[in-house]
Formats: structure tokens, C-alpha cells, sequence
């Protein structure tokens, strides 16, 4: 009798077998999924991210007090909490001494027990229901034409990317806070055609930066497109800018964060194209800075032209915009490459990109020269002050406990934590109906 397990029998099953595997493999690449599920699930993790912050119901507790002070239907809660938060005005910005130090620790627990007790207002107010925060902080007309609430949500999202990227000691980044200024920047037919892209671009960043590749891949993708089809006489002149540049200054900042994106998604042969459409793009412009010696000296090294790359980080070594730990990490690295070093830490994408992103903001004069070039001097304090305060408001507060607020508060744990728990249910709710309203055009 014949062995079933040799002669033709045994060739079948084995091409059955390898047949079988490839399928199984087939399949579980299908359970991968495309490009645009594996996006779409990002998106829903992002927007369960937003629902899920505790932190945003301090936020948005401090945004409805800002922007319905002296309004005649703000909450007769928000009265109290403003006299707690006028109290933390005067506190330093940084290097308090130890006295200043316990009286800012004071002054933020009397604004959390505040907004612990003005807290249920959130599950029947929303800060949109009143004027907006450029109206409140400068009483003065819209900055901007079609100026409203989508745009003021947008630039507090910039706003706070560009202080948390400014700050290296930052304890707690605004990543869901952005996220959720963003899910509410939803554009209007009136608004600048420049305008609605920026808020795609920093969409891109955002997801990006968080490590939501596919969905910022989407957004990126879209970007570039819509402005390499744009002709150059439908781009803004700026004071600065010609329309030529500010095409060109579009697409560089297109290519570059496109090219971020895709070295997360390990797409390394996409990403060097982009970064070389984007490094050509600013030689047009005449820039020349930390930026652009990264970029080739990346490339380089990609190539295996070490000579070439090291030079480019020893301009960066050289750079007074980088910390001297930075800078000292580029002088071994460029070492390492002309021993043909490979990997180097310095070319990893969170790494550098957080170091790149300070060093730009540091040589461009700060947030609040960003914000004085863009609108002027008087303005631009005027709008830069109130928001570095709400800022650190939100910093102060957020490093207190339910549990230190329940007891300063003179109530029980659990009707502390029942409190905050329907805030918090009802912000999920009016956000869950925000995003539905939103989906349409700019999903989140």
C-alpha cells in the first residue's frame, strides 16, 4: 500500500498547503485594512480621545467664563469663578520664588474648587453661545473677513500647538485640546480660501504629530493637491510675500509635513521625494536655516554621502537657536556620520521634529512676535497676554486632584466625582452632537 504521504499525492497536498498559507496571509492582510479604513479608525479613536479628556472640561469651563464674563444670560456660576480667576493674573509666568510659588498653589486651587462647583453648568452651556474670545479680549471688530466661531477655534488650535512647541519644560501637552478646537473649526462659505487650507494643513499636523498616520495622510494628501492645482494668482499677497511666494511657501510647508508624515507610515522612499520638492521650494525662497540643513543633511545620509551630511550638522551645532544639548548631539553626530555611522538618533522623526519645531519658533522671536508680525504690535499683545494667562491657568489647575478639590470643597469624595462625572457626560454628549455637525466637511 502506498504511503499517502509521498509520491503525487504528497506534491498535491503540499501546493494545497502553500496554497491554503497564501490565502490565510491574503486574508490577514485584508484585516489590515486600506489606507482609508486604517484612517477612518484613527478618526474614531481621535474623536473618543476628545470625549474621554477630563482636562477638557477644564478648558471649556475656562473658555465659557472668558467669553460670557459681563455678557446679561452669562451662568450666575461664572461670577465667582471669574473673581477666582482675576486672582491669578498677577502670578509670575516663570521663576517664582517660594513665596510666589505657594500663593500661585493657592490661587489655582481656589480657581479648581470654582470651577468644581460651577462645573454642572457645562451639561446645559456652550461657550459658542456667546461673544467671541477676540471680541472679549480686544473690543474690537473681527481681525478677519468671515471671521467666526470655526475661525477663532482654529487659531486657538495654532495658538496652542505654537505654545506648547515654544515651551521645552511644557508637563502637559494640549493634544486632545487641540484635537477638539480643530473638530470645531468647521469652515463657512465666507470664509478666505487660504484659511480653510491652513486649518486642513494643521489638521494634518496634529494627527500626525499625535502618531495617527493614515488620518494626517489624508488630510496631507488633500492639501498638496488642492494647492498644486491652485494658480498662483488665486494666493494672497502678503506684506512679505508676493502671490509667487506664498504658493511656493504653501507648497514647501505641504511637502515638508507630508514628508514627516509618510517617514511615520515607513514610507522612506515617498517621504525623501517630498522632502526634496519641499527643500527646492524654500531654495526659491532664499531660506536658509535649521529647517533646510536638516532636510539635507537627512538626505545625505540617506545617499550615503556622510561628507556632505556632516557639514550640514555642523551648521546646525552651530545654530544659538538649538539648546546646547542639541547642539552638542549634532557635533557627535556628525562625527558618526563621517565614520559612516547609520541610524543615528538625531534622524528620528519625534526627536527631531520637536527639536526642528523650538528652534524655528525660537528664531522667528517667539509666540508673541509670531502674533505681533501677523496683526501688529498693540494687537498682537493685546491677544497674546490673555492667552498665555489662560494658558497657564490651565496648567496650574490641571496638576490638582479630584480628591484635593472634594476635600477643600467641604463636600464628600463621591458627590465630588458624581459632579464631575455629569459634567463630563454632558460635554461627551454636546461634543458627540458637535462632531455630527461637523463630519459633513471636516470630519475631526
Amino acid at each position: 500500500m502506498k504511503n499517502p504521504f509521498t509520491g503525487p499525492v504528497s506534491s498535491r497536498a503540499r501546493n494545497l498547503a502553500a496554497a491554503l498559507v497564501l490565502v490565510f496571509l491574503g486574508a490577514c492582510n485584508g484585516c489590515r485594512g486600506t489606507d482609508a479604513e486604517r484612517a477612518a479608525r484613527e478618526r474614531a479613536e481621535i474623536e473618543q480621545r476628545i470625549r474621554d479628556s477630563s482636562s477638557l472640561v477644564l478648558y471649556r469651563s475656562l473658555k465659557l467664563t472668558m467669553r460670557a464674563q459681563g455678557e446679561p444670560n452669562a451662568p450666575e456660576e461664572i461670577i465667582g469663578l471669574w473673581t477666582a480667576l482675576e486672582q491669578t493674573r498677577p502670578l509670575p509666568a516663570a521663576s517664582p520664588t517660594a513665596e510666589e510659588a505657594r500663593l500661585a498653589a493657592r490661587s489655582y486651587l481656589d480657581v479648581g474648587i470654582a470651577f468644581y462647583k460651577a462645573k454642572h453648568v457645562l451639561q446645559h452651556r456652550d461657550e459658542d453661545e456667546f461673544p467671541l474670545l477676540w471680541t472679549q479680549l480686544t473690543k474690537e471688530q473681527s481681525p478677519l473677513p468671515g471671521y467666526d466661531a470655526g475661525q477663532e477655534h482654529a487659531f486657538l488650535a495654532v495658538t496652542a500647538f505654537l505654545v506648547d512647541l515654544a515651551d521645552r519644560s511644557r508637563r502637559t501637552p494640549s493634544t486632545e485640546l487641540i484635537f477638539y478646537e480643530l473638530a470645531r473649526a468647521t469652515p463657512a462659505p465666507t470664509w478666505l480660501p487660504g484659511i480653510r487650507s491652513a486649518v486642513q494643513a494643521m489638521r494634518g499636523l496634529a494627527f500626525c504629530q499625535a502618531g495617527y498616520h493614515y488620518a494626517a495622510e489624508e488630510e496631507l494628501n488633500a492639501f498638496v493637491s488642492e494647492n498644486e492645482a491652485t494658480p498662483e494668482d488665486a494666493f494672497l499677497a502678503l506684506p512679505r510675500l508676493t502671490r509667487a511666494q506664498s504658493r511656493e511657501t504653501t507648497l514647501a510647508t505641504g511637502y515638508f509635513l507630508r514628508a514627516w508624515n509618510r517617514r511615520g507610515l515607513d514610507r522612506d522612499r515617498a517621504a525623501e521625494d517630498d522632502l526634496y520638492r519641499g527643500l527646492k521650494s524654500l531654495e526659491k525662497l532664499g531660506v536658509d536655516n535649521e529647517l533646510t540643513w536638516w532636510g539635507w543633511a537627512y538626505l545625505h545620509s540617506r545617499h550615503e554621502e556622510y561628507e556632505a551630511s556632516a557639514k550640514y550638522l555642523d551648521r546646525l551645532a552651530g545654530s544659538p537657536y538649538l539648546g546646547e544639548q542639541e547642539r552638542a548631539e549634532m557635533r557627535t553626530s556628525a562625527e558618526d556620520l563621517r565614520k559612516h555611522g547609520e541610524r543615528l538618533p538625531i534622524f528620528r522623526q519625534t526627536r527631531a521634529a520637536l527639536m526642528l519645531g523650538q528652534a524655528l519658533v525660537a528664531r522667528a522671536g517667539g509666540v508673541e512676535h509670531i502674533l505681533v508680525t501677523l496683526m501688529g504690535p498693540e494687537k498682537g499683545k493685546n491677544v497674546y497676554a490673555p492667552l498665555a494667562w489662560m494658558d497657564r491657568v490651565r496648567q496650574g489647575v490641571g496638576e490638582l486632584t479630584t480628591e484635593k478639590l472634594a476635600q477643600e470643597a467641604g463636600e464628600s469624595l463621591d458627590k465630588a466625582r458624581a459632579l464631575g462625572g455629569k459634567g463630563l457626560d454632558a460635554l461627551k454628549q454636546r461634543l458627540e452632537r458637535g462632531t455630527e455637525r461637523t463630519a459633513e466637511s471636516t470630519p475631526p
